[in-house]
């Protein structure tokens, strides 16, 4: 029998992501949070949740349409969890 915590790799891939698309103030551009990584911007990008511009230190996101649909629905559903 295997133990419900099973390693995952994707899933600290997926909660990076998540963290960024919940730090993103509107639809704006703006500066991602500290600790954020050139890889975590590429696979959010990627996956077509934000757009990118500039470089190196001067790097910064907006969310896409559909990366603040995404927010919206993960927000309604954890405040569902939480009644």
């Amino acid at each position: 029998m295997q133990s419900s915590c099973m390693h995952q790799p994707w899933r600290k891939k997926i909660i990076k992501i998540m963290v960024l698309l919940h730090s993103a103030d509107g639809l704006a551009w703006q500066s991602p949070p500290k600790g954020t990584s050139l890889k975590t911007l590429s696979e959010a990008e990627e996956q077509g949740f934000i757009l990118i511009r500039g470089e190196f230190q001067k790097r910064q996101f907006r969310l896409t349409e559909l990366g603040s649909d995404y927010v919206e629905r993960d927000k309604r559903r954890l405040g569902a969890r939480r009644l």
